[in-house]
C-alpha cells in the first residue's frame, strides 16, 4: 500500500518528516535549514559555507577524525552542502546505526567547538576551494550568469563567497549567524529508510527537543530579486570557450514547473534532445550542451550551457538560437511528448529505490510547497503533461526574451556585444 511521507513539528517548531522505507536496508538522515547564501549580507559572502565546513572541525566530545570515524566504521557515510537557499547535513547508514547518525548529525549542530585555529586552517581550505573552482570554467561560467542576471541581490552572488569577505570573518561572525539562522523553526528533520514515524519522533525529541523557540526573523534580506539581463565578458587563455545564457524562469512552486521539466529535456536535458542532436551530433559544433531549469523560492531561471572553440561560438550561438525559435514557434512533436513523459516516469520511479532520493525529495517538497503528495499523485502529474502546455510554456518562454549571458575564454567583444535577446 502507498504512503505519504509522515509530517509533524516538535513543539519547538523543529518540523519531522519520516518515508518509511520497511523494504530497504538503509536510513537516509537530513538535517535541513532553510538558509544559504542568499541570506547573507554583504559583508557576510560566503559565511554559511564556510559554517558548513566549520561543523566537521570537532565537537567537545569528537575531534575531527572521530566525526569521520563513528559513520564509516559501520558502512556509512556523512556529508553536507551549502546552496542559495538552504543549507543541509546528512548521512546514511545501515538501518540498525539510525540513533548513531542522528548523535553525530546533532553533535555537529549543537556542540561544535570552532576555535580560532581551526576557522584559520579552514578558510585556507576554502581559498583553495575557490581556486580550484575558478580554474573549472565549465562551473565558474553559472556563477557570472547568476550575477549578471541578479546583479544587486545575494542570490547572484557565488555561494563560496569571495576572498575578501572570507579573509575578514571571525569566530563571533559565525556565532551570531548560527545563533540567527540555525533555529528550529527553520529546521527540517527528514528521515527515509527501514524506521517507523514513532521511532523518528522520540529520537527527533531526544536530540532536538531540547532546543528553544526563538523570535521570528525575516529569513531573505530586503525584496526578492530583480532580473537585469546583463552580460559579463571573462577573457582567459582557454582551448574552448564557454558560454551560458539564461532568462525569465519559475519559482518552485509554480503549477507549470513539471512542464518546465519536460520542456527541458526535450530542449536540451539529455541525449535524445534536440540541442544535443542538432548542436553536438548533427553538426559537431560542441562536445557539451545542455538546457536548465532553476527553481527558487519567488524567482527562478531557464537557460542553455554550451562549450566549444572560439572560432566556432558565432555559429552555435546562431544554431541555439534557432532552435529555440522552431520551439517556441512550432512547438514539439506527439512523439515528443510520448517519450518525455515515459523517460520522467521511469526516472522517477528509479529513483524511488534510495532512500536518500525519499529524504531529500521530503526536504525539498516541505522548503517550498509545505506539502507533500504521494507517489501516485506525481505520476499523475507527469501523465497530465500536454503538448499545448508545452509550446505555450516554450512560447512564455523563449519568445523574443531579453537574457543574461556569461563568456569565459578567448573572444573578441563582437561576439557577445549585442547578445541581448533570444530573437
Amino acid at each position: 500500500m502507498e504512503q505519504i511521507p509522515f509530517k509533524t513539528q516538535l513543539k519547538n517548531g523543529l518540523t519531522v518528516l519520516v518515508q518509511p522505507l520497511p523494504n530497504l536496508a538503509s536510513v537516509s538522515v537530513g538535517v535541513n535549514i532553510s538558509t544559504g547564501s542568499r541570506d547573507e549580507e554583504a559583508h557576510e559572502a560566503g559565511l554559511s559555507h564556510l559554517i558548513e565546513h566549520m561543523l566537521f572541525q570537532g565537537t567537545y566530545s569528537r575531534d575531527t577524525k572521530e566525526l569521520s570515524r563513528v559513520i564509516s566504521a559501520v558502512g556509512g557515510n556523512m556529508d553536507a552542502c551549502t546552496g542559495r537557499e538552504s543549507t543541509a547535513y546528512y548521512t546514511k547508514v545501515p538501518a540498525q546505526h539510525f540513533t548513531l547518525a542522528v548523535d553525530v548529525l546533532a553533535d555537529m549542530l549543537f556542540n561544535s567547538r570552532i576555535t580560532t585555529a581551526s576557522l584559520e586552517k579552514e578558510k585556507k581550505i576554502i581559498l583553495e576551494e575557490i581556486c580550484m573552482y575558478e580554474d573549472a570554467p565549465d562551473e565558474l561560467v553559472h556563477d557570472l550568469l547568476f550575477q549578471a542576471f541578479w546583479p544587486k541581490h545575494p542570490l547572484g552572488g557565488p555561494i563560496l563567497g569571495n576572498r575578501k569577505t572570507l579573509q575578514a570573518m571571525k569566530r563571533n561572525d559565525i556565532l551570531r549567524f548560527i545563533k540567527k539562522h540555525y533555529r528550529p523553526e527553520k529546521m527540517i528533520f527528514s528521515v527515509a529508510g527501514r524506521v517507523t514515524p514513532g521511532q523518528v519522533v522520540r529520537i527527533a525529541n531526544r536530540f532536538f527537543g531540547s532546543m528553544q523557540r526563538t523570535e521570528k526573523i525575516p529569513d531573505v534580506i530586503g525584496s526578492g530579486p530583480v532580473n537585469q539581463f546583463k552580460t559579463i565578458f571573462k577573457k582567459r587563455r582557454l582551448e574552448q570557450a564557454h558560454v551560458c545564457f539564461g532568462t525569465d524562469g519559475m519559482k518552485f512552486s509554480d503549477q507549470r514547473r513539471v512542464t518546465a521539466g519536460a520542456l527541458s529535456n526535450i530542449l536540451g536535458s539529455n541525449p535524445n534532445s534536440r540541442l544535443f542532436y542538432n548542436v553536438r551530433e548533427e553538426k559537431g559544433l560542441a562536445y557539451s550542451i545542455y538546457s536548465f531549469m532553476d527553481f527558487y523560492r519567488d524567482t527562478g531561471m531557464a537557460g542553455v550551457y554550451f562549450a566549444c572553440h572560439p572560432k566556432k561560438v558565432d555559429e552555435t550561438l546562431q544554431v541555439v538560437k534557432m532552435q529555440l525559435k522552431l520551439f517556441s514557434r512550432r512547438g514539439c512533436t506527439d512523439q515528443e511528448v510520448k517519450d518525455v513523459k515515459e523517460q520522467m516516469r521511469g526516472n522517477y520511479l528509479i529513483a524511488l529505490e534510495s532512500s536518500s532520493t525519499h529524504m531529500w525529495s521530503m526536504i525539498q517538497q516541505e522548503m517550498y510547497m509545505r506539502k507533500h503528495p504521494s507517489q501516485s499523485a506525481v505520476l499523475r502529474s507527469i501523465a497530465r503533461i500536454s503538448k499545448d502546455d508545452i509550446n505555450q510554456l516554450a512560447q512564455d518562454l523563449f519568445k523574443q526574451r531579453s537574457v543574461a549571458a556569461a563568456f569565459i575564454g578567448p573572444l573578441p567583444k563582437r561576439v557577445h556585444q549585442n547578445f541581448h535577446t533570444l530573437d
